[in-house]
């Protein structure tokens, strides 16, 4: 279970809060932070959280996400857009010869086609996914004498 600190900034519509959080300790210890975008910055993030408790503005939660779902969405969008530029590349390079061409050029226009096109369809997929299943969630809602400073943004 990955979780953080943070204070709810914005309610949307849909049960979903932006929750203010700063680079917590866990990312210390972590043995990616070296390759992580995350650790070459202020540590302010701004997260979109499936607010199943009703937070409200300004109140100051826990959110919490499985390791299974950030592996789940990490493949999406990570694994699955190379995934289609790689067949993409490899149809071109299949298709040049064929069409009497460089077959680096077909590779290439194709390539970047399918992965375009994966982007659109995780982003057209995204509508139908449930927001508990991909989403951070809103665990807990901390009290002045609970969760102290630790990961909370203070001045917004």
């Amino acid at each position: 279970m990955i979780e953080e600190i943070g204070t709810v900034v914005e309610l949307k519509k849909g049960q979903v809060a932006l929750v203010h959080c700063r680079k917590s300790s866990a990312c210390k210890g972590c043995p990616s932070a070296n390759l992580c975008s995350l650790g070459h910055d202020d540590g302010d993030r701004r997260v979109e959280a499936h607010n199943a408790l009703e937070a409200k503005l300004g109140e100051r939660v826990r959110i919490a996400t499985t390791t299974k779902a950030f592996y789940q969405s990490s493949f999406l969008i990570y694994i699955v857009p190379l995934i289609g530029l790689v067949l993409g590349a490899l149809l071109g390079q299949k298709l040049g010869p064929r069409m009497e061409v460089d077959p680096n050029i077909p590779a290439l226009l194709i390539g970047v086609l399918f992965l375009v096109g994966s982007f659109l369809g995780i982003r057209y997929l995204n509508r139908f996914l449930s927001k508990e299943d991909y989403m951070p969630t809103v665990v807990e809602i901390l009290h002045e004498e609970e969760g102290g400073n630790a990961g909370c943004a203070e001045n917004l």
